[in-house]
Formats: C-alpha cells, sequence, structure tokens
C-alpha cells in the first residue's frame, strides 16, 4: 500500500478531474505480481553482466539498491529459456492489451510512481508501479502533485498488510522524515500514444489549479 502522502496525492488527482467534468473509474490490477516476477527474470537473465559493464564505463560505483539487484539469487539462465520469457512477456502484453481493449471509455491509468514520496537516499524498496508498465512497453509521464505534509499524512494504524514486504513498506513511512518530500503519480497510456498522453497530463495540470 502506497504511504499516505502518495494515497493523498493521487485522490488530489481524481478530485480535480471530477471536479472539472472527467470521470475515473477505478481498474483492477491484472497479473502485477507475475509482471514484476517475469522482468526481474530478464534482468537478471545474465546475472547482470550487461549492467555492470555499463555502469563501469561510467567509473562511478554501483549504488546500493542496483547492487542488491544485479546480485540476484537468480540463476543465469540458457537462450531457450530466455526465449520462453520473452514469449511469456508477449503473452502478458496482449492479454493486457485485450483487457483494455474491453474498457475502451478508459483513456490512461493514473497510479503512484512508487509507495514513497521522494525516496530516502539508498533506500528505494519496491519498483513494482513501474517494473510493469516497462513490461508492457507502454508510455508514461510523471506528475508533480504535492509535497508531503506530516500534519495531513497520517499513518494509518488500522492497515492489515497484505504481506511481509507490504508490513515492511508501511512501517517504513516516517511522517516527520518524509515532510516536504515532493509527490507525483504517473500517468500510462497505450503503446505508441505519447504525444495523446502529454496532451492527457496537460490536463491534469490544469485540473489541478483550477
Amino acid at each position: 500500500m502506497p504511504h499516505p502522502p502518495i494515497l493523498r496525492g493521487i485522490q488530489q488527482v481524481i478530485t480535480a478531474l471530477r471536479n472539472v467534468g472527467h470521470t475515473v473509474v477505478e481498474w483492477q490490477p491484472y497479473k502485477h505480481k507475475d509482471a514484476v516476477d517475469l522482468l526481474n527474470k530478464i534482468f537478471a537473465a545474465d546475472k547482470g553482466a550487461a549492467i555492470r559493464r555499463a555502469i563501469e564505463l561510467s567509473g562511478e560505483p554501483i549504488i546500493p539498491n542496483i547492487k542488491k539487484a544485479i546480485e540476484s539469487n537468480l540463476p543465469a539462465i540458457d537462450l531457450e529459456s530466455l526465449w520462453k520469457m520473452h514469449s511469456d512477456k508477449y503473452k502478458y502484453q496482449k492479454e493486457y492489451l485485450a483487457l483494455w481493449r474491453q474498457q475502451s471509455h478508459v483513456d490512461a491509468w493514473i497510479l503512484p510512481v512508487a509507495p514513497h514520496a521522494a525516496v530516502k537516499h539508498d533506500d528505494f524498496k519496491y519498483y513494482g508501479y513501474t517494473t510493469v508498465i516497462n513490461l508492457l512497453d507502454w508510455p508514461a509521464v510523471t506528475i508533480p502533485v504535492t509535497f508531503a505534509d506530516k500534519e495531513k499524512d497520517i499513518m494509518n494504524m488500522q492497515y492489515k498488510s497484505m504481506n511481509d514486504f507490504d508490513a515492511k513498506i508501511h512501517e517504513d513511512y516516517d511522517p516527520d522524515i518524509y515532510d516536504g518530500a515532493p509527490v507525483g503519480i504517473q500517468l500510462v497510456g497505450k503503446r505508441l500514444q505519447e504525444e495523446y498522453l502529454l496532451g492527457l497530463a496537460e490536463q491534469i495540470g490544469k485540473a489541478l489549479v483550477a
């Protein structure tokens, strides 16, 4: 579950859009955990060798978050297995596009970029909100909305976590540390709809200041 500042930011966008006459509906995610797991396997297919080579060209050290990602316990895979993973990726893309076509009145998704406001240094724990979009190969644009406010963004002490990792994200929220940090959302559109998506983002920007 996203932290309170993110939930407030999303609600602020929803309210702003409805106030100027737009319709906002809830979207049921489709196999997002499977998508995250699949993309992690693709990224780790060569045990991070390509990522290491790219970083070595910069002469800079690998930041802790990336280091953890490329030091995965997942084994390096053979070419046939890689083909299978990409086949699974295309299958997932096709299934999700079919779902979206069933909801033809939906122009774009509004969702978090991350579960938290601007991340604490070297403490980015969850990439899933953007990972799924990367796997789908859909365009996205981030939109600044507001700032975390310790007076408004109170932790929900009654929240029941979905799993241990979700609990860890929830417990990571500290109103004092995040106070004043930027809060944004991402707007996601269909493939090859970049210009249309930018137009929608502009409309959200106008709605937020209306």
